[in-house]
């Protein structure tokens, strides 16, 4: 059939199935990649039809347009065909029929090629079929899934945002979704950057204004995807649900924690006033009975009165706020002011009360008075803890952060089991302690945004930490 010993050795060398026959389909020829593709060899080929190795459903497609390459209607034909292995698996190939003609003789012939796409289609079924699933669950999904561009504009989102928000999903498209949250809420969004670095998977609250204009509460997971070529963020994934009813019932909960405080601390409170008031009584009525003025009674019911005036004092100084003007704080400073004011009295009781000051000690932003109460509650705790000789080491650190006060005693400790309750109300290691101070101690650290840690070993001694960040929210 060939004449050509050239294109003899291109025919039967390349790698892309091809075959090649005469008008009328009486002779046949193909190449080793034809055979390697159908799973035939040429001897197997030659005795089977065409119909007997192509899918049955492409047949009439590949008629149709074989007959208009007879009719001359066109010079050549391209369909994507379904051929059938011998092993019974179905190929996919993209079909190429051309007519060639011999020059010499001036015979026509048809020339087959085969594209073999199988692992791309079923690359492409398997996405599909991804992309099925996926779909199927963000429109059953009672959450609400976005899919964004960078901007934050809704490439997609599932039918759910009809039944949390009342929107329909194509009245989203092309919409920033940072229009529907609450002007508040955006505000907050913005200061803590969610929407400059969102290569980061966050988890953010808001509130979302419905259809309706009401607004309710939701939490959104946002990551972003990101292209693994480039590293560039492509797209915008959220994932949101409506949280209103937790909101509501959190709230519930918190107010009746409130309640429930405020109960224990009334009764904490009568509990410890009816104390000194009790003897208080009893001497009045011993003094009403004798009708004379004993001072050793008097005494009695005087220091009694100054008990419950300490803690009425304390218990007014606990509910004040503690961050009423944040101004210009040296820690460093207070903390040697608190050392001087007890420097003398440690002197006298013989016992060591040392400071040591890092350098640089910046600036931070706080109430001076709230803090030199900490400062001098917590010291002298600690001094009150000493036996003679005993010592108390106070060091001021500065990180990138903030300001660190650590205060170490190797005083008499706290077992381990009272640890945990200090900072309650009414619960104290002293004697005649009321344990409000403490508990004020941590109330003025938290409203300036810091923390403070106790460590201690019963014989050994206690560490308290104090930390205190540079900057606060409410100074910002």
């Amino acid at each position: 059939m060939f004449n050509l010993t050239l294109f003899r050795a291109v025919f039967y060398q390349s790698r892309i199935p091809q075959l090649i026959s005469s008008i009328d389909l009486t002779m046949l020829q193909f190449n080793p990649a034809f055979c390697e593709f159908v799973g035939y060899s040429p001897d197997e080929l030659e005795k089977l039809p065409m119909e007997k190795i192509s899918h049955p459903d492409d047949m009439a497609a590949d008629a149709q347009l074989f007959g208009e390459l007879l009719d001359r209607k066109r010079d050549e034909y391209q369909l994507e065909k379904r051929y059938i292995h011998k092993s019974g698996e179905i190929k996919t190939g993209v079909l190429t029929v051309s007519k060639i003609h011999e020059q010499l003789t001036g015979e026509e012939y048809l020339l087959g090629q085969v594209l073999d796409i199988t692992e791309k289609k079923h690359m492409e079924n398997a996405l599909k079929y991804r992309e099925k699933k996926y779909r199927l669950l963000a429109e059953h999904s009672s959450d609400i899934i976005m899919l964004h561009k960078v901007d934050f504009s809704c490439l997609y989102i599932s039918p759910s945002v009809k039944t949390v928000l009342g929107y329909q999903p194509e009245e989203m498209i092309e919409k920033s979704p940072l229009e529907l949250i609450h002007p508040d809420d955006l505000i907050e969004l913005r200061k803590q950057q969610i929407c400059d670095h969102i290569e980061e998977t966050k988890l953010i609250t808001y509130r979302c204004r419905k259809k309706d204009g009401s607004f309710i509460w939701i939490e959104s997971t946002v990551k972003a995807l990101v292209c693994t070529e480039t590293g560039e963020v492509k797209e915008i994934v959220t994932v949101s649900r409506d949280i209103e009813q937790r909101m509501e019932t959190q709230d519930r909960l918190r107010k009746s924690e409130k309640l429930a405080v405020v109960g224990q601390m009334a009764a904490a409170v009568a509990h410890e006033i009816r104390n000194p008031l009790t003897p208080i009584k009893g001497f009045m009525q011993l003094l009403n009975t004798e009708q004379e003025m004993n001072p050793v009674y008097l005494k009695i019911v005087l220091d009694e009165l100054q008990r419950v005036e300490a803690i009425i004092s304390e218990f007014l100084t606990m509910a004040k706020p503690h961050t009423k003007k944040l101004r210009i704080v040296f820690v460093d400073q207070l903390v040697n002011q608190v050392v001087q004011l007890l420097q003398t009295e440690a002197k006298l009781e013989q016992k060591g009360l040392y400071l040591e000051v890092g350098q640089p000690i910046l600036s931070i932003m706080g109430d001076s008075n709230s803090l030199t109460q900490v400062f001098l509650n917590i010291i002298q705790n600690a001094l009150e803890s000493l036996s003679k000789r005993g010592q108390v080491q106070i060091r001021v650190m500065a990180d990138s952060t903030g300001v660190t006060v650590k205060i170490e005693d190797n005083g008499c400790g706290i077992p381990k089991e009272r640890l945990s309750k200090l900072g309650e109300p009414f619960y104290s290691t002293k004697e005649r302690g009321t344990g409000l101070g403490l508990m004020t101690c941590y109330r003025i650290i938290e409203a300036h945004q810091g923390r403070i840690d106790i460590e201690s070993e019963e014989g050994e001694g206690t560490t308290v930490t104090i930390w205190l960040p540079y900057r606060t929210e409410k100074s910002e």
